[in-house]
């Protein structure tokens, strides 16, 4: 299971990525997590581990804030899930090697297998820059649907 630490930082990244001036200009950490509904006392740790994978720039000061350090194409959701959660693993047996004596006959390990890497490769060809592309379109979508029921009610 991805844990929230993981899907928050996810929502960070995405963030700074669907900014056009993401990797250039600093952005308050606080607005982000405002925005996103990020517990505050949080963000901290989140944006020093996402710092410390090499994803964001942080600075201090008045023009500070934090920003991407890569470039968002190149970041997959598996990456980010893994900084935070460790290797991805629907069951024990899978995540630790020997882990079960039976996994080399036991038809259940070779169902979580196929689901794993499946799931896997999904995460791995889905980049950052892809979900911020998709918030950027299901916002478009809501703004849309918005006002034509503010038209139909206004007539």
């Amino acid at each position: 299971m991805i844990t929230k630490k993981a899907e928050y930082a996810i929502n960070i990244l995405a963030e700074l990525a669907g900014r056009a001036e993401g990797q250039e200009k600093y952005f308050p950490s606080r607005e982000i997590a405002e925005k996103h509904g990020l517990p505050p006392n949080l963000v901290p740790q989140l944006v020093s581990q996402l710092h410390k994978g090499g994803l964001l720039r942080s600075a201090r000061g008045s023009a500070g804030g934090i920003r991407l350090a890569v470039d968002p194409e190149k970041v997959s959701l598996r990456q980010v899930i893994e900084l935070f959660d460790g290797p991805i693993g629907l069951s024990r047996c899978l995540i630790h090697e020997g882990y079960c004596e039976k996994s080399d006959y036991c038809p259940l390990h070779r169902i979580w297998e196929k689901a794993q890497n499946k799931m896997i490769t999904e995460l791995e060809q889905t980049s950052i820059k892809d979900l911020a592309e998709a918030h950027a379109s299901a916002e478009a979508e809501r703004s849309r649907k918005k006002k034509e029921k503010e038209e139909f009610i206004t007539g």
